[in-house]
């Protein structure tokens, strides 16, 4: 028979919030840290796919999801200069009704956050955890940075994002690649183009995009190198917005929203890799473990199977190490694939290296008219593939 466990969840994100919901329900003492004073929703416009969708509705919640959510039924990248297209990609090619959604992560936020309500989930905001304990039983005792104690647990979940100090703090050896080039976003009032994440580009040194996110609103982002930012404020904020309307004349709804440099948010980008990413005791998910660019759509997504399966595996072993191991052998495939493939792809859309711009538009084009590379590819932008030698992966 299965135990229930002491757990405590650091990160009260979209990784650490639905963990917290599944093991609660599932009859687990759950405690739930974010060092933040408030639980509220932040961030741009995210690609829901086929994976997180399919998690969502396991959760129960995904209707609620889509009724603020615009579908997108293709992904279509074209270039600047001439308007000619780069690649359009069709989910309905990949199964008749499939598609992505475009949602605001505060949507989506919200949708979890209201679960975690349901249960009798511990939330411990204001708690900045910086370090860890061990008792003469071997369990885990959280230290904040008031020096307070909290505990003892017989597991720790970290879902702290990308940017994890716990990782260092308790141990954890991670390679983390900071990229180059980021963008500049902002959500505002309009439609974009329906139905579609429209992206231009322009070699690999410039890329904007148009996500469709539901409620009225759309994600408009400007890829850039990150050492130019300084530079492209000093120019002015009318400057940069006549660079984005010659660049993508559909822009401009959302272009006239636009009054204040500082509407915009300048996000930059990191691929992590950790070596290993538990010791028995403590795990780390979503991004903590596995942060990439978000050149395939596919972060939010991962931190949901990540949640749903790690959850699965506690419900039914008698130690953490052996639901951390099980989870670890379930996921390993499928975050190896997600993890290369996006690493591979992202310098051939934002990066200082031309030739690879070169070698993309001549590539792209042509790869959908070789049917198992289109199957492979539409697999893949779905969030379903579960391996590089392996089919659909299963939620």
């Amino acid at each position: 028979m299965a135990r229930k466990f002491r757990v405590g969840i650091v990160g009260f994100g979209i990784a650490g919030a639905t963990t917290a919901y599944l093991l609660a329900r599932d009859g687990h003492a759950v405690a739930l840290f974010e060092r933040a004073p408030v639980a509220d929703p932040i961030g741009a416009g995210v690609l829901l796919q086929c994976s997180g969708q399919a998690v969502l509705r396991h959760l129960g919640v995904l209707d609620s999801v889509l009724a603020h959510s615009a579908p997108i039924e293709e992904l279509h990248a074209r270039h600047a200069i001439g308007g000619r297209d780069l690649i359009r990609t069709r989910y309905g090619d990949y199964a008749p009704g499939a598609r992505a959604y475009g949602v605001h992560r505060g949507v989506l936020f919200c949708a979890v956050r209201d679960l975690v309500r349901t249960q009798p989930v511990d939330v411990r905001l204001s708690h900045e955890i910086v370090a860890r304990e061990w008792t003469p039983f071997g369990a885990v005792q959280l230290v904040d940075a008031h020096g307070q104690r909290h505990g003892p647990f017989d597991c720790v979940i970290c879902g702290d994002g990308s940017r994890s100090r716990l990782r260092q703090v308790f141990g954890f050896r991670a390679s983390v690649l900071k990229y180059d080039h980021g963008t500049l976003w902002v959500t505002a009032p309009g439609t974009g183009e329906p139905g579609k994440l429209l992206q231009i580009v322009r070699g690999t040194q410039q890329l904007l995009g148009l996500l469709p996110l539901g409620d009225g609103l759309v994600s408009l982002y400007w890829g850039l190198p990150n050492n130019t930012v300084a530079a492209v404020k000093a120019r002015g904020l009318d400057a940069l917005k006549d660079d984005m309307r010659a660049f993508c004349p559909e822009a401009e709804p959302a272009l006239d929203f636009l009054h204040d440099f500082d509407q915009l948010i300048h996000t930059t980008y990191r691929h992590v890799h950790l070596r290993r990413t538990h010791d028995g005791r403590v795990i780390f998910i979503g991004d903590a473990a596995h942060a990439m660019s978000p050149h395939l759509g596919q972060g939010i997504n991962l931190a949901l199977v990540d949640a749903w399966r790690l959850a699965a595996c506690l419900r039914t072993a008698d130690s953490p190490a052996a639901a951390f191991a099980a989870f670890v052998r379930s996921q390993r495939d499928y975050l190896r694939y997600y993890s290369t493939v996006t690493w591979l792809l992202s310098p051939f859309f934002q990066s200082d290296w031309r030739v690879l711009g070169w070698g993309r538009d001549l590539a792209l084009p042509l790869m959908p008219w070789i049917p198992p590379v289109k199957r492979q590819m539409l697999l893949t932008v779905c969030g379903l593939k579960s391996g590089f030698l392996k089919g659909r992966l299963t939620v």
